[in-house]
């Protein structure tokens, strides 16, 4: 009786978190498992190529059998061209029509229709300025470009439970860094964009999206005196001192003086060079395998192409602080 138990306890709890991304040239997966004191562990974590997107099913299906991923709730990451993000002012109507009054609100700040959009969205902190109101980061996302995702982790066997976003699921990440309760910024830079975060305490205080990759910053060569690579350092620099300040004297919280960087895949080195050059703070970066609760090694690229699917396994630790 005892051993039946324990069989059918086997079967019905969940063993940890999968994260998935489906990202334009392959699959981000990290999978992290529960522990005896009931905390996450990442014991798994890959960037697998899977050349076309029409390979990804395939390779999703291998991946899921190949690690048992069907006993694990899965956490799906959408990539930042998935969605749109829209700052709007909170309206005033009750709880139970606030997603209809912002569907109205953002109708024409969206380029796909409204009435095949999934909408979502999160508070952002009260203003410190007089008269201010308090506003709204809305997520709207094509319901097609969801479901095929969803589909696929289903056709995969996966157990979803979570649609993530990559603003939180990096706040997650932020969150585990010492200077987390005085507030930290989080620099994620992929190959033509980028994103800067800037959280303290687990609460979102700015996001913002730039069309300033490592590709445009000319890395492999520290001394490039292009024109373009040179403008890029400075117009990087810049976005980010003006978030800076923009979240000092928005909402009146103290300087943020540590800018995390999560890593590249090669040339992080003179990425923080450039950044100390032009920025009145120091940048490091922070190895993600350091920061977590891990039971493996990631390298550099793994981590580049894999923060956020890392991030997303890092979700129930977050609600539970």
């Amino acid at each position: 009786m005892q051993l039946l138990k324990k069989l059918f306890r086997k079967k019905n709890v969940c063993k940890g978190i999968v994260g998935i991304s489906f990202l334009q040239n392959g699959i981000a997966v990290a999978v992290s498992e529960f522990t005896e004191n009931n905390k996450l562990t990442l014991i798994h974590c890959e960037f697998i190529d899977a050349g076309k997107p029409a390979n990804q099913q395939d390779m999703l299906s291998e991946l899921a059998t190949e690690h048992d991923l069907a006993e694990y709730d899965c956490h799906l990451v959408l990539t930042s061209d998935s969605y749109r993000r829209v700052n709007v002012e909170t309206p005033a109507v009750a709880d139970n029509e606030l997603i209809e009054a912002i569907r109205w609100k953002i109708n024409e700040l969206i380029d796909f229709p409204i009435d095949k959009a999934v909408i979502d969205y999160y508070q952002t902190p009260m203003p410190v300025r007089a008269n201010s109101s308090r506003m709204l980061e809305v997520i709207a996302s094509p319901i097609d470009v969801i479901s095929e995702q969803i589909e696929k982790c289903a056709k995969a066997g996966l157990q979803l439970k979570v649609i993530d976003i990559q603003e939180t699921s990096l706040r997650n990440l932020a969150a585990h860094t010492p200077e987390n309760e005085r507030g930290i910024a989080l620099l994620y830079l992929l190959e033509f964009s980028g994103t800067l975060l800037i959280q303290k305490e687990a609460t979102i205080y700015v996001s913002r999206k730039f069309e300033i990759g490592y590709k445009k910053l000319g890395l492999d060569d520290q001394f490039s005196s292009e024109s373009l690579t040179v403008n890029a350092h400075n117009n990087l620099a810049l976005e980010i001192q003006r978030s800076l300040d923009y979240v000092e004297s928005y909402y009146g919280i103290p300087p943020i003086s540590a800018l995390a960087v999560i890593p590249l895949a090669e040339n992080t080195h003179n990425l923080l060079d450039s950044l100390s050059r032009n920025l009145g703070i120091a940048a490091r970066m922070i190895d993600l395998s350091a920061i977590i609760d891990c039971d493996i090694l990631v390298d550099a690229r793994t981590q580049s192409l894999c923060a956020p699917v890392i991030g997303a396994t890092l979700r129930y630790a977050i609600e539970a602080a």
